[in-house]
């Protein structure tokens, strides 16, 4: 079955209550919490900062949100992409890539020789003529994912452009942007701007993902599995896609998690050696990994969560930080 259809039928069964929405909702979809708040905004066509810790599979997420938003109502037309292939890129083949993209997003044609966005002042010249054009069409949005892999300066023409573009077209825009990635830096924001955090699967969430990948499973297999990694989705998806064999394994020896993350544990050990590195970081993450959750200290704990080691407490905790994922401590513990 492919997403829209999944989609669809996952919608019909809200519509028909075959889910209890209030408990549900409330009590346990924390990452569905998420995607209803950024559907119901990018309905309303507010632009947005999606933060998307590492690990979290920021683009899985926005293709759901953008199919919802293409099949309810008010439809609105998105399109998700990734600026991976920027990373390395320069400026001027930053500038072009960006209208090249918002071009062909929004069916219009490029206004004058192309030449003329290979400058920041031309740059945004081009992008504010396309920007008032795509106004004429559908209602879109355009979201962009993975914005450290974009030169800094092309990101910030293209929020200056975007800011003025909102300021300037006011109530009814028909088009919009989301930008997401793993920065979370205040000057990165737009006029009437929306930041949100995409939080890992809560613990429900969690088990479902691994129940979808593999069908059925004792309820002890998946208790033992969320108990070590959490809501990580990039590690229950690894996990997931081994089968019940792995769950097996992990409830019986703990050690078994890296070896089953395979090159996603170099990632995750390649991060600790680099807090490691740092003294006070790595004192730091020692400290909560022996405490478990920790009051924040917003400067030094700001670049553990950049880490994608810790994040911020819940809801019922805020102020407070703990690590990503439970089997994350072993790594602090074991030196």
């Amino acid at each position: 079955m492919n997403r829209l259809d999944r989609r669809m039928k996952i919608l019909a069964g809200k519509r028909d209550g075959a889910f209890d929405q209030d408990q549900y909702w409330f009590e346990k979809a924390r990452r569905e919490r998420v995607a209803r708040r950024v559907r119901s905004r990018l309905r309303r066509m507010e632009p947005m900062v999606l933060v998307t810790p590492r690990w979290s599979k920021a683009r899985r997420f926005l293709d759901d949100v953008a199919t919802d938003l293409q099949l309810g109502e008010p439809s609105v037309r998105c399109r998700t992409l990734s600026l991976l292939p920027l990373a390395g890129r320069s400026l001027p083949q930053s500038w072009a890539w960006l209208v090249a993209a918002v071009t062909g997003f929004c069916n219009v044609d490029l206004p004058g020789p192309a030449w003329q966005a290979v400058s920041g002042q031309g740059f945004r010249a081009v992008m504010s003529d396309l920007l008032a054009r795509a106004e004429d069409g559908p209602a879109r949005c355009l979201m962009i994912h993975g914005l450290e892999h974009l030169h800094v300066e092309a990101l910030t023409d293209l929020i200056s452009v975007f800011d003025d573009h909102v300021r300037q077209t006011g109530q009814g825009r028909r088009f919009n942007l989301l930008l997401a990635g793993t920065i979370d830096a205040s000057h990165f924001e737009f006029e009437a701007v929306q930041r949100i955090i995409l939080t890992d699967f809560s613990d429900e969430e969690a088990r479902e993902v691994l129940v979808e990948h593999m069908g059925p499973v004792e309820h002890h297999l998946l208790d033992a599995t969320v108990g070590l990694v959490g809501g990580v989705p990039a590690i229950l998806d690894q996990v997931g896609e081994l089968g019940l064999s792995c769950l097996t394994e992990i409830a019986a020896n703990r050690d078994a998690v890296w070896k089953a993350l395979g090159t996603l544990a170099v990632e995750i050990r390649a991060a600790f050696d680099i807090v490691a590195s740092d003294d006070e970081l790595s004192t730091r993450l020692e400290a909560l990994a022996a405490e478990g959750v920790l009051p924040e200290l917003p400067e030094s704990d700001y670049r553990l969560i950049r880490t994608g080691l810790i994040k911020a407490g819940s809801r019922e905790r805020r102020g407070t930080i703990q690590m990503r994922a439970p089997v994350f401590a072993d790594l602090a513990l074991a030196g």
